[in-house]
């Protein structure tokens, strides 16, 4: 069931689905990638951001959606095993057998305690329902894990990619409460890395300058991911922060939009 829904997004489905036709009043869709990083952010914040990548995004059977653990409950990577997942727009059902697969492959666990407070997967699920009505989800919360893991993570990820069509995403917003100056500069550096599909410079950098990067394990693994599967880039198609929407230039949250070709 929703966790934050009439918070960080709207409570009901009539206001939910104005909102959305808002959010994608100006954008094109065009299907160009598989892959994508994503903010989650409170829809006034980080909407239009989001918005923007998933009308840049393929249509597939399912979407994978790896996401940071905020609160810290469950195991280090944790896997939805519910058989659907609720917005107001509706149930999204979960693509167990695939789900199956990953576990199967990596270390990571069955393990409903990690998404139940969690919102991070939970915001961008009203945008899937709105542009791909039929598409499944395997929700796949990360904490604070080994680059190794990660890679193992991607591994599994690429082998169930051969017999699955999904697409991957990566929930994340970037630098944390942190003055606009320095954020843009610190999610600058680090998107870099992002567009070189450098995986290891994006995780070590991440760590080394102690970056307020909320998915960075998120991002490593897509990266990872993205290599296997043969993509050449990852393109910023968007980037904003919270003080577009406070006006306070002080504190702000970084949000980045980003597709792999």
């Amino acid at each position: 069931m929703p966790a934050v829904a009439g918070q960080f997004y709207p409570g009901t489905k009539e206001e939910l689905e104005r909102t959305l036709r808002m959010l994608f009043r100006n954008e094109q869709i065009k299907q160009l990638a598989y892959e994508a990083i994503v903010p989650h952010a409170g829809y006034i914040y980080s909407g239009k951001v989001a918005a923007k990548v998933f009308a840049k995004i393929k249509k597939a059977e399912t979407f994978v959606i790896l996401s940071p653990n905020h609160t810290g409950l469950g195991s280090e990577i944790s896997v939805s095993e519910s058989a659907s997942w609720v917005t107001p727009l509706g149930e999204l059902s979960v693509n167990i057998k695939l789900a199956e697969e990953i576990v199967s492959n990596s270390s990571a666990n069955f393990d409903e305690l990690a998404h139940i407070e969690e919102h991070s997967i939970e915001v961008l699920l009203p945008f899937i329902q709105h542009l791909f009505k039929k598409a499944s989800i395997v929700p796949i919360t990360i904490g604070t894990t080994s680059f190794d893991e990660l890679d193992k993570l991607a591994e599994a990820l690429f082998k169930a990619s051969q017999k699955h069509k999904f697409c991957l995403i990566a929930s994340s917003d970037f630098s944390h409460f942190v003055p606009l100056k320095f954020a843009k500069e610190k999610d600058m550096e680090a998107i870099q890395y992002i567009k070189r599909l450098d995986a290891e410079g994006f995780y070590n950098i991440v760590a080394e300058r102690r970056l307020s990067i909320c998915g960075y394990a998120p991002i490593t693994a897509t990266l990872i991911y993205c290599k296997k599967r043969g993509r050449r880039e990852g393109r910023l198609l968007k980037y904003d922060t919270s003080a577009s929407r406070t006006g306070d230039t002080s504190n702000v949250v970084g949000y980045a939009g980003i597709i792999f070709l």
